[in-house]
């Protein structure tokens, strides 16, 4: 995904993920799964409450960024596209996943389907979960749209951003306008080369 020209650091990386009712995007867009709502009973994540001022942190960063038009290497140009706004279950959901990855010590958009892989065990799944049933566990239903983005080893969120703007695909799901509800999750742990697990989740209601 790195384009020439782009500096990426040796301690970024970062992945995508893109889902409708219908079709799964994944990794650079060679893989294709058919998916159809499921009726889960919802047993949520329990994130830890996130102050006010980290949740208008990450809203302002990815609305900033949606406010001005701008392109997103081979996939175009996007307008500018209308604010996201916060939603607790995509939080609870992004919070979900970058705990796991940092207790598992993996870098992916599905489930360990280790201890730490919360949907996987409260659903019996049996396997990893897969980002759709992790946001549908934590509560958001009736989906048309949804859309991952993940990212380990920068910092802050400023950081972070810039580096998903120089990603084509992780620029094109933070743009998209179908999307209308947001939300983000940032784990840390201390004395690991990889120590920042960042999650953002996008949806749109049918």
């Amino acid at each position: 995904m790195k384009k020439q020209g782009e500096l990426i650091p040796s301690n970024m990386r970062y992945s995508y993920i893109s889902l409708t009712t219908v079709l799964l995007l994944v990794g650079c867009g060679s893989t294709h799964y058919v998916y159809k709502q499921s009726h889960i009973i919802s047993h949520p994540f329990q994130a830890p409450r996130l102050q006010t001022s980290t949740k208008y942190a990450y809203l302002d960063a990815v609305n900033t960024m949606r406010s001005h038009g701008r392109r997103c290497g081979s996939l175009g140009y996007f307008s500018s596209a209308p604010a996201l706004q916060w939603n607790d279950a995509l939080y609870h959901a992004a919070y979900e996943h970058s705990a796991d990855m940092l207790e598992s010590n993996a870098f992916q958009h599905g489930g360990s389907s280790t201890r730490s892989d919360w949907t996987a065990q409260v659903q019996h799944l049996g396997r990893a979960s897969n980002f759709k049933e992790r946001i549908e566990n934590n509560g958001y239903k009736k989906w048309k749209r949804l859309a991952q983005n993940i990212a380990s080893g920068m910092h802050t969120v400023k950081d972070t951003m810039q580096q998903w703007q120089l990603s084509e695909h992780h620029c094109a799901n933070i743009m998209n306008p179908v999307f209308t509800d947001f939300g983000m999750a940032h784990t840390k742990k201390k004395g690991e080369r990889f120590s920042d697990y960042w999650t953002q989740n996008f949806a749109a209601h049918q």
